[in-house]
């Protein structure tokens, strides 16, 4: 917050500029350039960034910092001030009557579990949509609108919406977009701003961005987390992570090849219709028992030895 203050403050004075030190772009400083870069430039003012890293070279420093004397000195040759100018994002409220008739898109982030949730949401009356596109045009399009020093989870959740809105399948005008939000120090909890910013940059700003939090960060009067639909949510995250449990556990030794995505395939329709529904307790119980049952009888050849591999990731599963 005294960084923005700063630089606030700055774009207010003709006799300041401001240069910002960057020593790990990955983390918030990826947040915080952006936002930095904002204030200044929409008020006419120049952004100057300087990454620090290991090497202790301070040629391309010196560089840097006499490009921005020089461009002062132009800019007072040819008298230019600075204007002041809104930097804010304006959020867009998500309505109660743009539930009745808006697509709601939210990024992949774990097939196994958002196979499952999308129905489970769609039980609570929003016409939600999770994305298809967790591919590598989407890394493409993200990079058009995030920082390039984000780390790569931001660059596919952006890419995937963004790449979703151009694509000229969503009415631009009834579409909103889904995104969590912690509420921590992570720069998890900035993926919003980085979809907002986004969206301004193309010229998107009618579209709502629908915070989904815990913590009630942001509140929206189309959003309503009732008890059921909490309940039916909660579910699905359970389905998901028996499924991702037997699943893994069954793949790599079936005896007949294919043998365990059919089953998966199988007991997730079931579990899809259930959650559809609007979800039952007893059915629940039922389900989860069932999906046991039938992975461990599913034929195995557990003569077979393969190497475990444990993978440390982002959000992304």
């Amino acid at each position: 917050s005294r960084l923005y203050a700063a630089a606030s403050f700055v774009r207010t004075q003709s006799n300041l500029e401001l240069i910002q030190l960057n020593s790990f772009g990955c983390g918030l400083d990826a947040v915080t350039t952006d936002q930095v870069r904002d204030i200044l430039t929409k008020s006419d003012k120049i952004y100057t960034v300087l990454k620090i890293d290991e090497v202790n070279n301070l040629g391309a420093a010196r560089i840097r910092i006499r490009s921005l004397l020089s461009a002062i000195k132009d800019r007072e040759t040819k008298h230019i001030e600075p204007h002041m100018a809104d930097a804010a994002h304006h959020r867009v409220i998500f309505t109660e009557k743009m539930k009745e008739n808006y697509t709601i898109l939210a990024p992949q982030m774990s097939p196994i579990h958002f196979d499952l949730l999308e129905p489970a949401l769609r039980s609570g009356g929003y016409h939600v949509v999770v994305l298809p596109n967790d591919n590598r045009r989407s890394v493409d399009v993200g990079l058009q609108y995030v920082n390039n020093d984000a780390c790569y989870p931001s660059l596919m959740v952006v890419g995937q919406i963004m790449d979703a809105l151009l694509s000229g399948k969503y009415d631009l005008n009834k579409v909103a977009v889904m995104i969590t939000q912690t509420g921590g120090g992570c720069r998890a909890t900035n993926y919003i701003g980085f979809i907002r910013r986004a969206l301004e940059n193309a010229g998107m700003t009618q579209i709502p961005v629908i915070s989904l939090s815990a913590s009630g960060l942001e509140r929206n009067p189309g959003l309503k987390i009732t008890p059921r639909l909490l309940i039916t949510s909660a579910e699905s995250l359970v389905y998901g992570d028996v499924f991702m449990r037997v699943l893994y556990r069954t793949r790599p030794y079936e005896k007949v090849p294919g043998s365990a995505n059919a089953l998966h395939k199988k007991w997730l329709a079931i579990c899809i219709k259930s959650l559809e529904n609007g979800g039952n307790w007893k059915e629940y119980k039922k389900n989860i028992r069932g999906i046991v049952h039938d992975f461990d009888t599913l034929p195995l050849d557990e003569t077979l030895k393969k190497p475990r591999v444990g993978i440390v990731g982002e959000i992304l599963v």
